[in-house]
């Protein structure tokens, strides 16, 4: 049974109900992870079981007690179990690709489970942990089957992230079940762990001047090493204050632009600017619960250490390492390169060296099967409801529309004669993608086709017919246009 129930009882009451006990759990449990984070830092840095072991507890306690997702730490288990066991017994090619297999079926099913039984995003449900499982199996597969094959084979990547054995049992659970990230991440690969884990992500050798610039005089090198463990304890806490901030502006905002209101009468009377307003402003409210807990997870991890990504060129520690969500990058993105680049970093960071760059032959350029193999396993990982499939094909045409205008359009504002115009491009560029993006969004939120077609039908499909437009344009020969203007501008700027 869960615990403190009539405490997050009255929390929701208190919040008059706009947020859900479940939410709460979960925010709750990012929280402990602060504390939990101090103590893990003080840990004997020589027993390393026992770092794996205070994750393992840390996790059942949270599964078990705080969350009531018994469910979820059993199917956790069995996937690690079975991904363990096929790496042991098949040492070849088809060793990750089996795991790729069969982890992603079973979080299909649950998915499938969840959807078919109607149960509310509200709810959190087994579906969440074992998404971000997914991505630790299987990048932990390919990095073992990495450590198998020839060295000349491998890109400078999968180098410095292949497992050159298969790992103490132990070690592997400790890093499934990592405290900072088994709920809802970060995900990170397996040998970030073992550093963090091991102080090797903290060894400052005595012949690398680059790093040892970045040594405080007191510091004494002694023989050939050093282990020097930076303070995240001010960017820990600025993520916490931010992620606090986020939690006021969810209470405050989030219940003022619920999507289902876009379903309703009142809606369907406004006028059409009105319309495409309002979902302007729930796009950009539903984006504070990912906010909140992206940031929350990220602090907590950088308060453990395992945050830590090295040096600037400037010596400042970069702790970046498990970052998410950039804020600031996907508001102010002028381009859906950008904004997507800003938003579930990990994610993309997965997709790309697990999916997208393992699909692709040896010694060729990914190209549209690449493409499509990668659009595929995202939109299976995310679920099946038909709104994510209208949001992931529309972006895909917003893509592939946003590198013609970057070809065609973009060079027109580095000529001599309209450089000036270039600020004005970029604040329509912004404009135009964070509007098209809120508007897609729609389907990705209401879920089910029905309801996703309808919003669409009242704001006209006006960002659709702007893509095919478009498109049309292009194809009629405006791409020729843009680059006689490019010429008449004096050409591109060095």
């Amino acid at each position: 049974m869960p615990l403190f129930n009539q405490f997050f009882s009255k929390l929701v009451a208190l919040f008059g109900g706009q947020v859900s006990q479940d939410h709460l759990r979960l925010t709750f449990s990012l929280l402990i992870a602060y504390p939990m984070a101090l103590i893990y830092k003080n840990l004997p840095a020589n027993n390393q079981n026992l770092k794996h072991l205070f994750s393992i507890s840390f996790a059942i306690f949270i599964l078990f007690g705080l969350m009531d997702l018994a469910k979820a730490f059993w199917i956790m288990l069995f996937n690690s179990a079975l991904t363990y066991g096929i790496l042991y017994f098949v040492k070849g090619p088809w060793g990750p690709k089996l795991v790729f297999l069969f982890v992603l079926g079973h979080l299909s099913i649950n998915h499938l489970y969840r959807q078919w039984n109607n149960i509310s995003l509200e709810r959190y449900d087994p579906t969440g942990p074992h998404m971000v499982l997914v991505m630790k199996l299987t990048s932990f597969a390919f990095n073992v089957y990495d450590g198998r094959r020839p060295i000349k084979e491998l890109t400078p990547n999968q180098k410095s992230k292949l497992i050159p054995s298969l790992p103490p049992l132990l070690e592997f659970l400790g890093y499934v079940f990592f405290f900072g990230g088994f709920l809802i991440g970060p995900s990170f690969d397996f040998m970030d762990y073992r550093r963090f884990v091991n102080m090797e992500m903290y060894r400052i050798d005595k012949t690398d001047n680059e790093k040892n610039k970045f040594i405080k005089e007191d510091y004494k090198i002694s023989k050939r090493s050093l282990y020097v463990i930076p303070d995240g304890s001010i960017p820990a806490m600025r993520k916490l204050v931010a992620g606090f901030f986020f939690i006021v502006c969810l209470v405050t905002f989030g219940g003022k632009y619920p999507y289902d209101w876009t379903l309703g009468e009142e809606y369907k009377n406004l006028s059409f600017f009105n319309k495409l307003w309002y979902v302007q402003m729930a796009s950009f409210c539903a984006r504070f619960r990912y906010y909140v807990i992206w940031l929350l997870a990220e602090g907590s991890c950088i308060l453990s250490g395992i945050g830590f990504n090295g040096y600037d060129e400037n010596g400042n520690v970069k702790w970046n390492r498990v970052t998410n969500i950039d804020i600031i990058g996907y508001e102010t993105a002028d381009n859906i390169r950008q904004l997507l680049e800003s938003w579930n970093m990990n994610t993309n960071k997965w997709l790309k060296n697990y999916v997208y760059l393992r699909v692709t032959p040896p010694g060729q350029k990914p190209g549209f099967f690449s493409t499509i193999i990668t659009f595929g396993i995202s939109a299976v990982w995310h679920g099946f409801y038909p709104g994510y499939y209208l949001t992931f094909i529309s972006g895909a045409f917003i893509q592939n529309l946003y590198r013609k205008i970057h070809r065609a359009v973009r060079p027109i504002f580095l000529t001599n004669r309209f450089a000036r115009y270039k600020p004005l491009y970029n604040v329509l560029g912004w404009l135009v993608t964070q509007t098209m993006v809120n508007y897609l969004t729609v389907s990705f939120n209401l879920l089910t086709w029905e309801n996703s077609l309808h919003v669409w039908k009242l704001l006209y499909f006006c960002v659709h017919i702007i893509i095919i437009l478009t498109n049309i344009s292009f194809w009629l020969g405006a791409g020729k246009i843009c680059k006689k203007i490019t010429v008449f501008g004096g050409g591109v700027l060095d």
